[in-house]
């Protein structure tokens, strides 16, 4: 959700514009997929665009992977340390014959880069 609001404060008693995003706790747990993540992104351009302060009030479970279910079924991750995935991940990626099996139309529903050095695919959107 995002709004322009004009907030009156001690500080600016005439009222200051400011974009104000947050997310919506009631749906999917208010988590960031890639719809949520577009528009944070707009609104957070049109802040600057204004020269307005963007505000985020955060209530969320963290992010959701938006992938198209024939690349959901076949995605891997590059974890930091493998024995220890609580240091977190470098990226998710398809294997080369995976991102390969998802053909020319397949291929729509997902953007993805050539890792160098490896035969797979990092996943960017």
């Amino acid at each position: 959700l995002a709004w322009k609001l004009l907030l009156r404060t001690p500080q600016y008693p005439e009222g200051r514009r400011v974009v104000l995003i947050a997310n919506d706790i009631t749906n999917k747990a208010g988590s960031f997929g890639t719809r949520e993540d577009m528009l944070f992104d707009r609104a957070s351009r049109y802040a600057r665009e204004l020269g307005i302060p963007r505000l985020y009030i955060a209530a969320n479970s963290g992010a959701r992977i938006g992938l198209a279910d024939e690349v959901k079924r076949a995605f891997k991750v590059e974890w930091v340390n493998p024995e220890d995935p609580a240091k977190g991940y470098k990226y998710v990626y398809l294997e080369e014959e995976d991102f390969d099996a998802l053909g020319p139309d397949g291929r729509k529903s997902v953007l993805a880069e050539p890792v160098e050095g490896a035969t797979r695919y990092r996943i960017t959107a």
